[in-house]
C-alpha cells in the first residue's frame, strides 16, 4: 500500500512538473523601470518607462496556461519618456505579465504574476437572456471567435482597409459602412482623437421668403479647415427650401464634392460649382451604417475621441460602444434605429453604451434654433434590448431619446451608474416602452426626465440634485413613473412621480408598446426582466443606496476612467462635492 501511495505522488509530481505552468526567471529585471500595473475590468493596464535601445516585447498569459500572447504594438501608447499598454479580452482570473527588452548583452525579462483581473458589469437589458455576448466580446470579455480587430487613429483615418470576400473598403467611414457585408465579429479599436472638418457658419442674415413679402432666415456656409484634414466620404445633407430640394455632399480629403440631390432616399447627380450653399436645414457629419452585427468600437486609452461627426446604426444588432469622448457632433452622436414608421414587434437591438463621455454636439446653423448643441447624444427609435451605462452626458443639448415618435417604440431599456451634468434636456425622453433606471446620479441644471405615450419608467435608487427633476408630459396616454428609493434631494419628490415603500408595489400604467406583450408589471416579471423573485430585488451587479450614489459615478462613470470596481462592490464613504471634474 505505501508502495502505490508512494507511485500516486511520484506520478502526480511527474504530471505537475509537466503541465503545470511556471514563470521565467527574471533576467537583469532592474533595467526595466516598470511604474505601474493593475488588473482592472476584463484588462490589465501598465505603464513602463521607454526603452532607450533596443527592441521591446510584451507578453501575457493566465498563470496556468503554457503560452503567452503577444501585446499587439497598436496597443502600447508612446507617451515620449513612457509606455501606456492596454492588454484587452480577458476573462476574470489571475494573469501573468512578461516585459522583454533588449537582445543579447543588453536583453532583460521582467515577469509580474497573480495580477486579479475582474469582470464587466453586464446588468441590464442588452445582456438580458443573452448569451452569446454584445458586440466583438463573449460575455466572458473574451474576443469572440473569428474576429476581425481593426486599429484607427488619425493619421490613418483615410487609410484604413477592411477586407471582406475579395473586396477591400477603404477609410473609416467605408468601413463602418460595409459592415452589413461581413457576417464576422469586429472590433474596431480607437487609439486617438479622430478629427474632421465641417460646414462653418458665416454671419446669420435674414432673406426675403419665397411665398410671401416676410423675411426667412438662412445661413451661407463654407467649408472650415480648422481642424485639419476631413474625414473622407463623409456625407452631409443640406436642404435649401428655395429650390425644395435636399442636397447631399461628401468630403474628402481636398474638400466637399456635391454627390447630388436626395429624392425619397436616392441620390440623383447634380453640377456643383463652388463651396456655398443656402442653408434653412442641415444633417452634418453623420453617417449611416446598415444591417450590422457583433460590432465594438471601443477608445483605447484616454485620449480616444470622435470629434465633429457622428453614427447611426441602422436595423444592427448586437453593438457595443465603449470608452470613446463624443464633441461638437454637429447632428446625433449615436443613433440606433429600425426603419419602420409604426411601434411594433422588432428584431433589432442588443446595444451595449457604456463608459463614454459624451460632451455638447455644435451646429450652430440649424434654422430650428434647438440644436445649438448638436441633436441628440444618443438616440434609440424603435429598437429594443439596450443598456445606457457608466457614461458622463456634460453640456449636451439633448442627451437621450428613446422613441422617437409617438407611433415609434424604445422598449427594454436600462440606464444605470450615468453621470448627467447641464444637459438640457432628455435625461432621458421616454415614451412607448418600459424603462428600469438605477443608480444615476443628476447634478447642475439638466432638465427633467420626461415620460409620456405609454411609457412607464422605474427609477430605483437614482440621486437628483437640479429641481426640474422628472415629470410626465401632458396627454401622455397611460405613463407612469414609479420611484423607489431615490433621493430628491431639497426637494419634494415631484407630482408626477408614485413613490413607493415597497419594490413591488403596482403602479397603474398601459404599458405595452409592441402592441403584443404587456410591460405594465415587467419590473416583477423574471420572464420580461432580470428580476431576482427570491430576494425581491433587480439582479444586477452594483445597487447602491441613494445617498452613496455620487461619490460613485464621479469615480466611474465617463471615458479614459481606469478604476477597478471590483463586483459585488464594497460602498464607499459618501462625499459632498458637487461640482464636475
Amino acid at each position: 500500500m505505501k508502495k502505490a501511495s508512494l507511485f500516486v505522488i511520484m506520478l502526480l509530481t511527474i504530471l505537475c512538473i509537466t503541465s503545470c505552468s511556471t514563470v521565467e526567471k527574471d533576467v537583469n529585471p532592474d533595467s526595466i523601470v516598470l511604474n505601474s500595473i493593475e488588473g482592472l475590468n476584463e484588462q490589465i493596464v501598465l505603464n513602463l518607462a521607454k526603452p532607450t535601445a533596443g527592441e521591446y516585447t510584451i507578453s501575457y498569459k493566465t498563470v496556468n496556461a503554457k503560452e503567452y500572447a503577444v501585446l499587439d504594438r497598436e496597443l502600447i501608447l508612446d507617451n515620449g519618456e513612457t509606455l501606456d499598454c492596454y492588454i484587452l479580452g480577458l476573462a476574470k482570473g489571475l494573469y501573468t505579465v512578461k516585459v522583454e527588452i533588449g537582445e543579447g548583452d543588453t536583453y532583460a525579462r521582467k515577469s509580474i504574476t497573480d495580477i486579479d483581473v475582474e469582470k464587466q458589469d453586464r446588468s441590464g437589458y442588452a445582456h438580458f437572456k443573452r448569451e452569446e455576448g454584445v458586440g466583438g466580446y463573449n460575455n466572458d470579455g473574451t474576443v469572440k471567435d473569428g474576429a476581425v480587430i481593426l486599429y484607427v487613429n488619425n493619421e490613418n483615418k483615410n487609410t484604413i482597409t477592411l477586407d471582406i470576400d475579395g473586396t477591400t473598403y477603404t477609410g473609416l467611414v467605408h468601413v463602418l459602412q460595409a459592415l452589413e457585408h461581413t457576417e464576422k465579429p469586429v472590433i474596431i479599436r480607437v487609439t486617438d482623437k479622430i478629427t474632421t472638418n465641417q460646414w462653418c457658419s458665416k454671419k446669420f442674415e435674414p432673406r426675403l421668403a419665397d411665398d410671401s413679402n416676410m423675411t426667412d432666415d438662412f445661413f451661407e456656409n463654407t467649408l472650415s479647415t480648422e481642424y485639419g484634414e476631413n474625414l473622407a466620404n463623409l456625407p452631409t445633407e443640406i436642404y435649401d427650401r428655395r429650390e425644395g430640394k435636399v442636397y447631399q455632399y461628401i468630403t474628402t480629403p481636398d474638400g466637399i464634392v456635391a454627390t447630388g440631390t436626395v429624392e425619397d432616399g436616392i441620390v440623383s447627380t447634380i453640377e456643383f460649382d463652388g463651396m456655398m450653399v443656402y442653408a434653412d436645414d442641415i444633417k452634418s457629419n453623420f453617417f449611416w451604417i446598415t444591417e450590422a452585427n457583433d460590432v465594438t468600437i471601443e477608445g483605447i486609452g484616454p485620449d480616444a475621441e470622435f470629434f465633429q461627426f457622428g453614427m447611426l446604426f441602422d436595423r444592427s444588432n448586437s453593438i457595443e460602444i465603449k470608452n470613446l469622448t463624443f464633441s461638437r457632433y454637429p447632428e446625433d452622436a449615436l443613433c440606433f434605429r429600425a426603419s419602420v414608421s409604426l411601434c411594433g414587434p422588432t428584431e433589432f437591438g442588443n446595444y451595449w453604451i457604456h463608459h463614454n463621455t459624451f460632451n455638447g454636439g455644435s451646429i450652430a446653423w440649424d434654422l430650428a434654433r434647438s440644436r445649438g448643441k448638436g441633436d441628440g447624444s444618443t438616440d434609440f427609435d424603435n429598437v429594443t434590448n439596450y443598456t445606457i451605462a457608466y457614461n458622463k452626458y456634460k453640456l449636451c443639448g439633448k442627451a437621450i431619446l428613446m422613441g422617437a415618435t409617438e407611433t415609434s417604440c424604445g422598449m427594454c431599456v436600462t440606464l444605470h451608474h450615468n453621470y448627467f451634468y447641464d444637459c438640457v434636456q432628455r435625461v432621458p425622453y421616454a415614451m412607448n416602452g418600459n424603462v428600469h433606471s438605477y443608480n444615476n446620479f443628476y447634478t447642475g441644471d439638466n432638465g427633467p426626465v420626461t415620460v409620456r405615450g405609454n411609457g412607464y419608467y422605474f427609477g430605483e435608487a437614482n440621486h437628483y440634485t437640479n429641481k426640474k427633476s422628472i415629470q410626465i408630459l401632458e396627454n401622455a396616454g397611460g405613463a407612469a413613473i414609479k420611484s423607489y428609493g431615490d433621493w430628491f434631494e431639497n426637494m419634494t419628490p415631484p407630482r408626477d412621480v408614485t413613490t413607493v415603500s415597497a419594490r413591488e408595489e403596482y403602479v397603474p400604467n398601459s404599458c405595452m408598446p409592441d402592441g403584443v406583450t404587456d410591460y405594465s408589471r415587467f419590473d416583477t416579471d423574471p420572464e420580461l426582466f432580470y428580476y431576482d423573485a427570491e430576494n425581491n430585488c433587480s439582479d444586477v451587479d452594483v445597487m447602491l443606496p441613494a445617498a452613496e450614489v455620487r461619490a460613485f459615478v464621479k469615480t466611474y462613470a465617463g471615458a479614459g476612467v481606469y478604476v477597478r470596481l471590483d463586483i459585488p462592490y464594497t460602498i464607499p464613504s459618501a462625499e459632498t462635492e458637487t461640482t464636475v471634474n
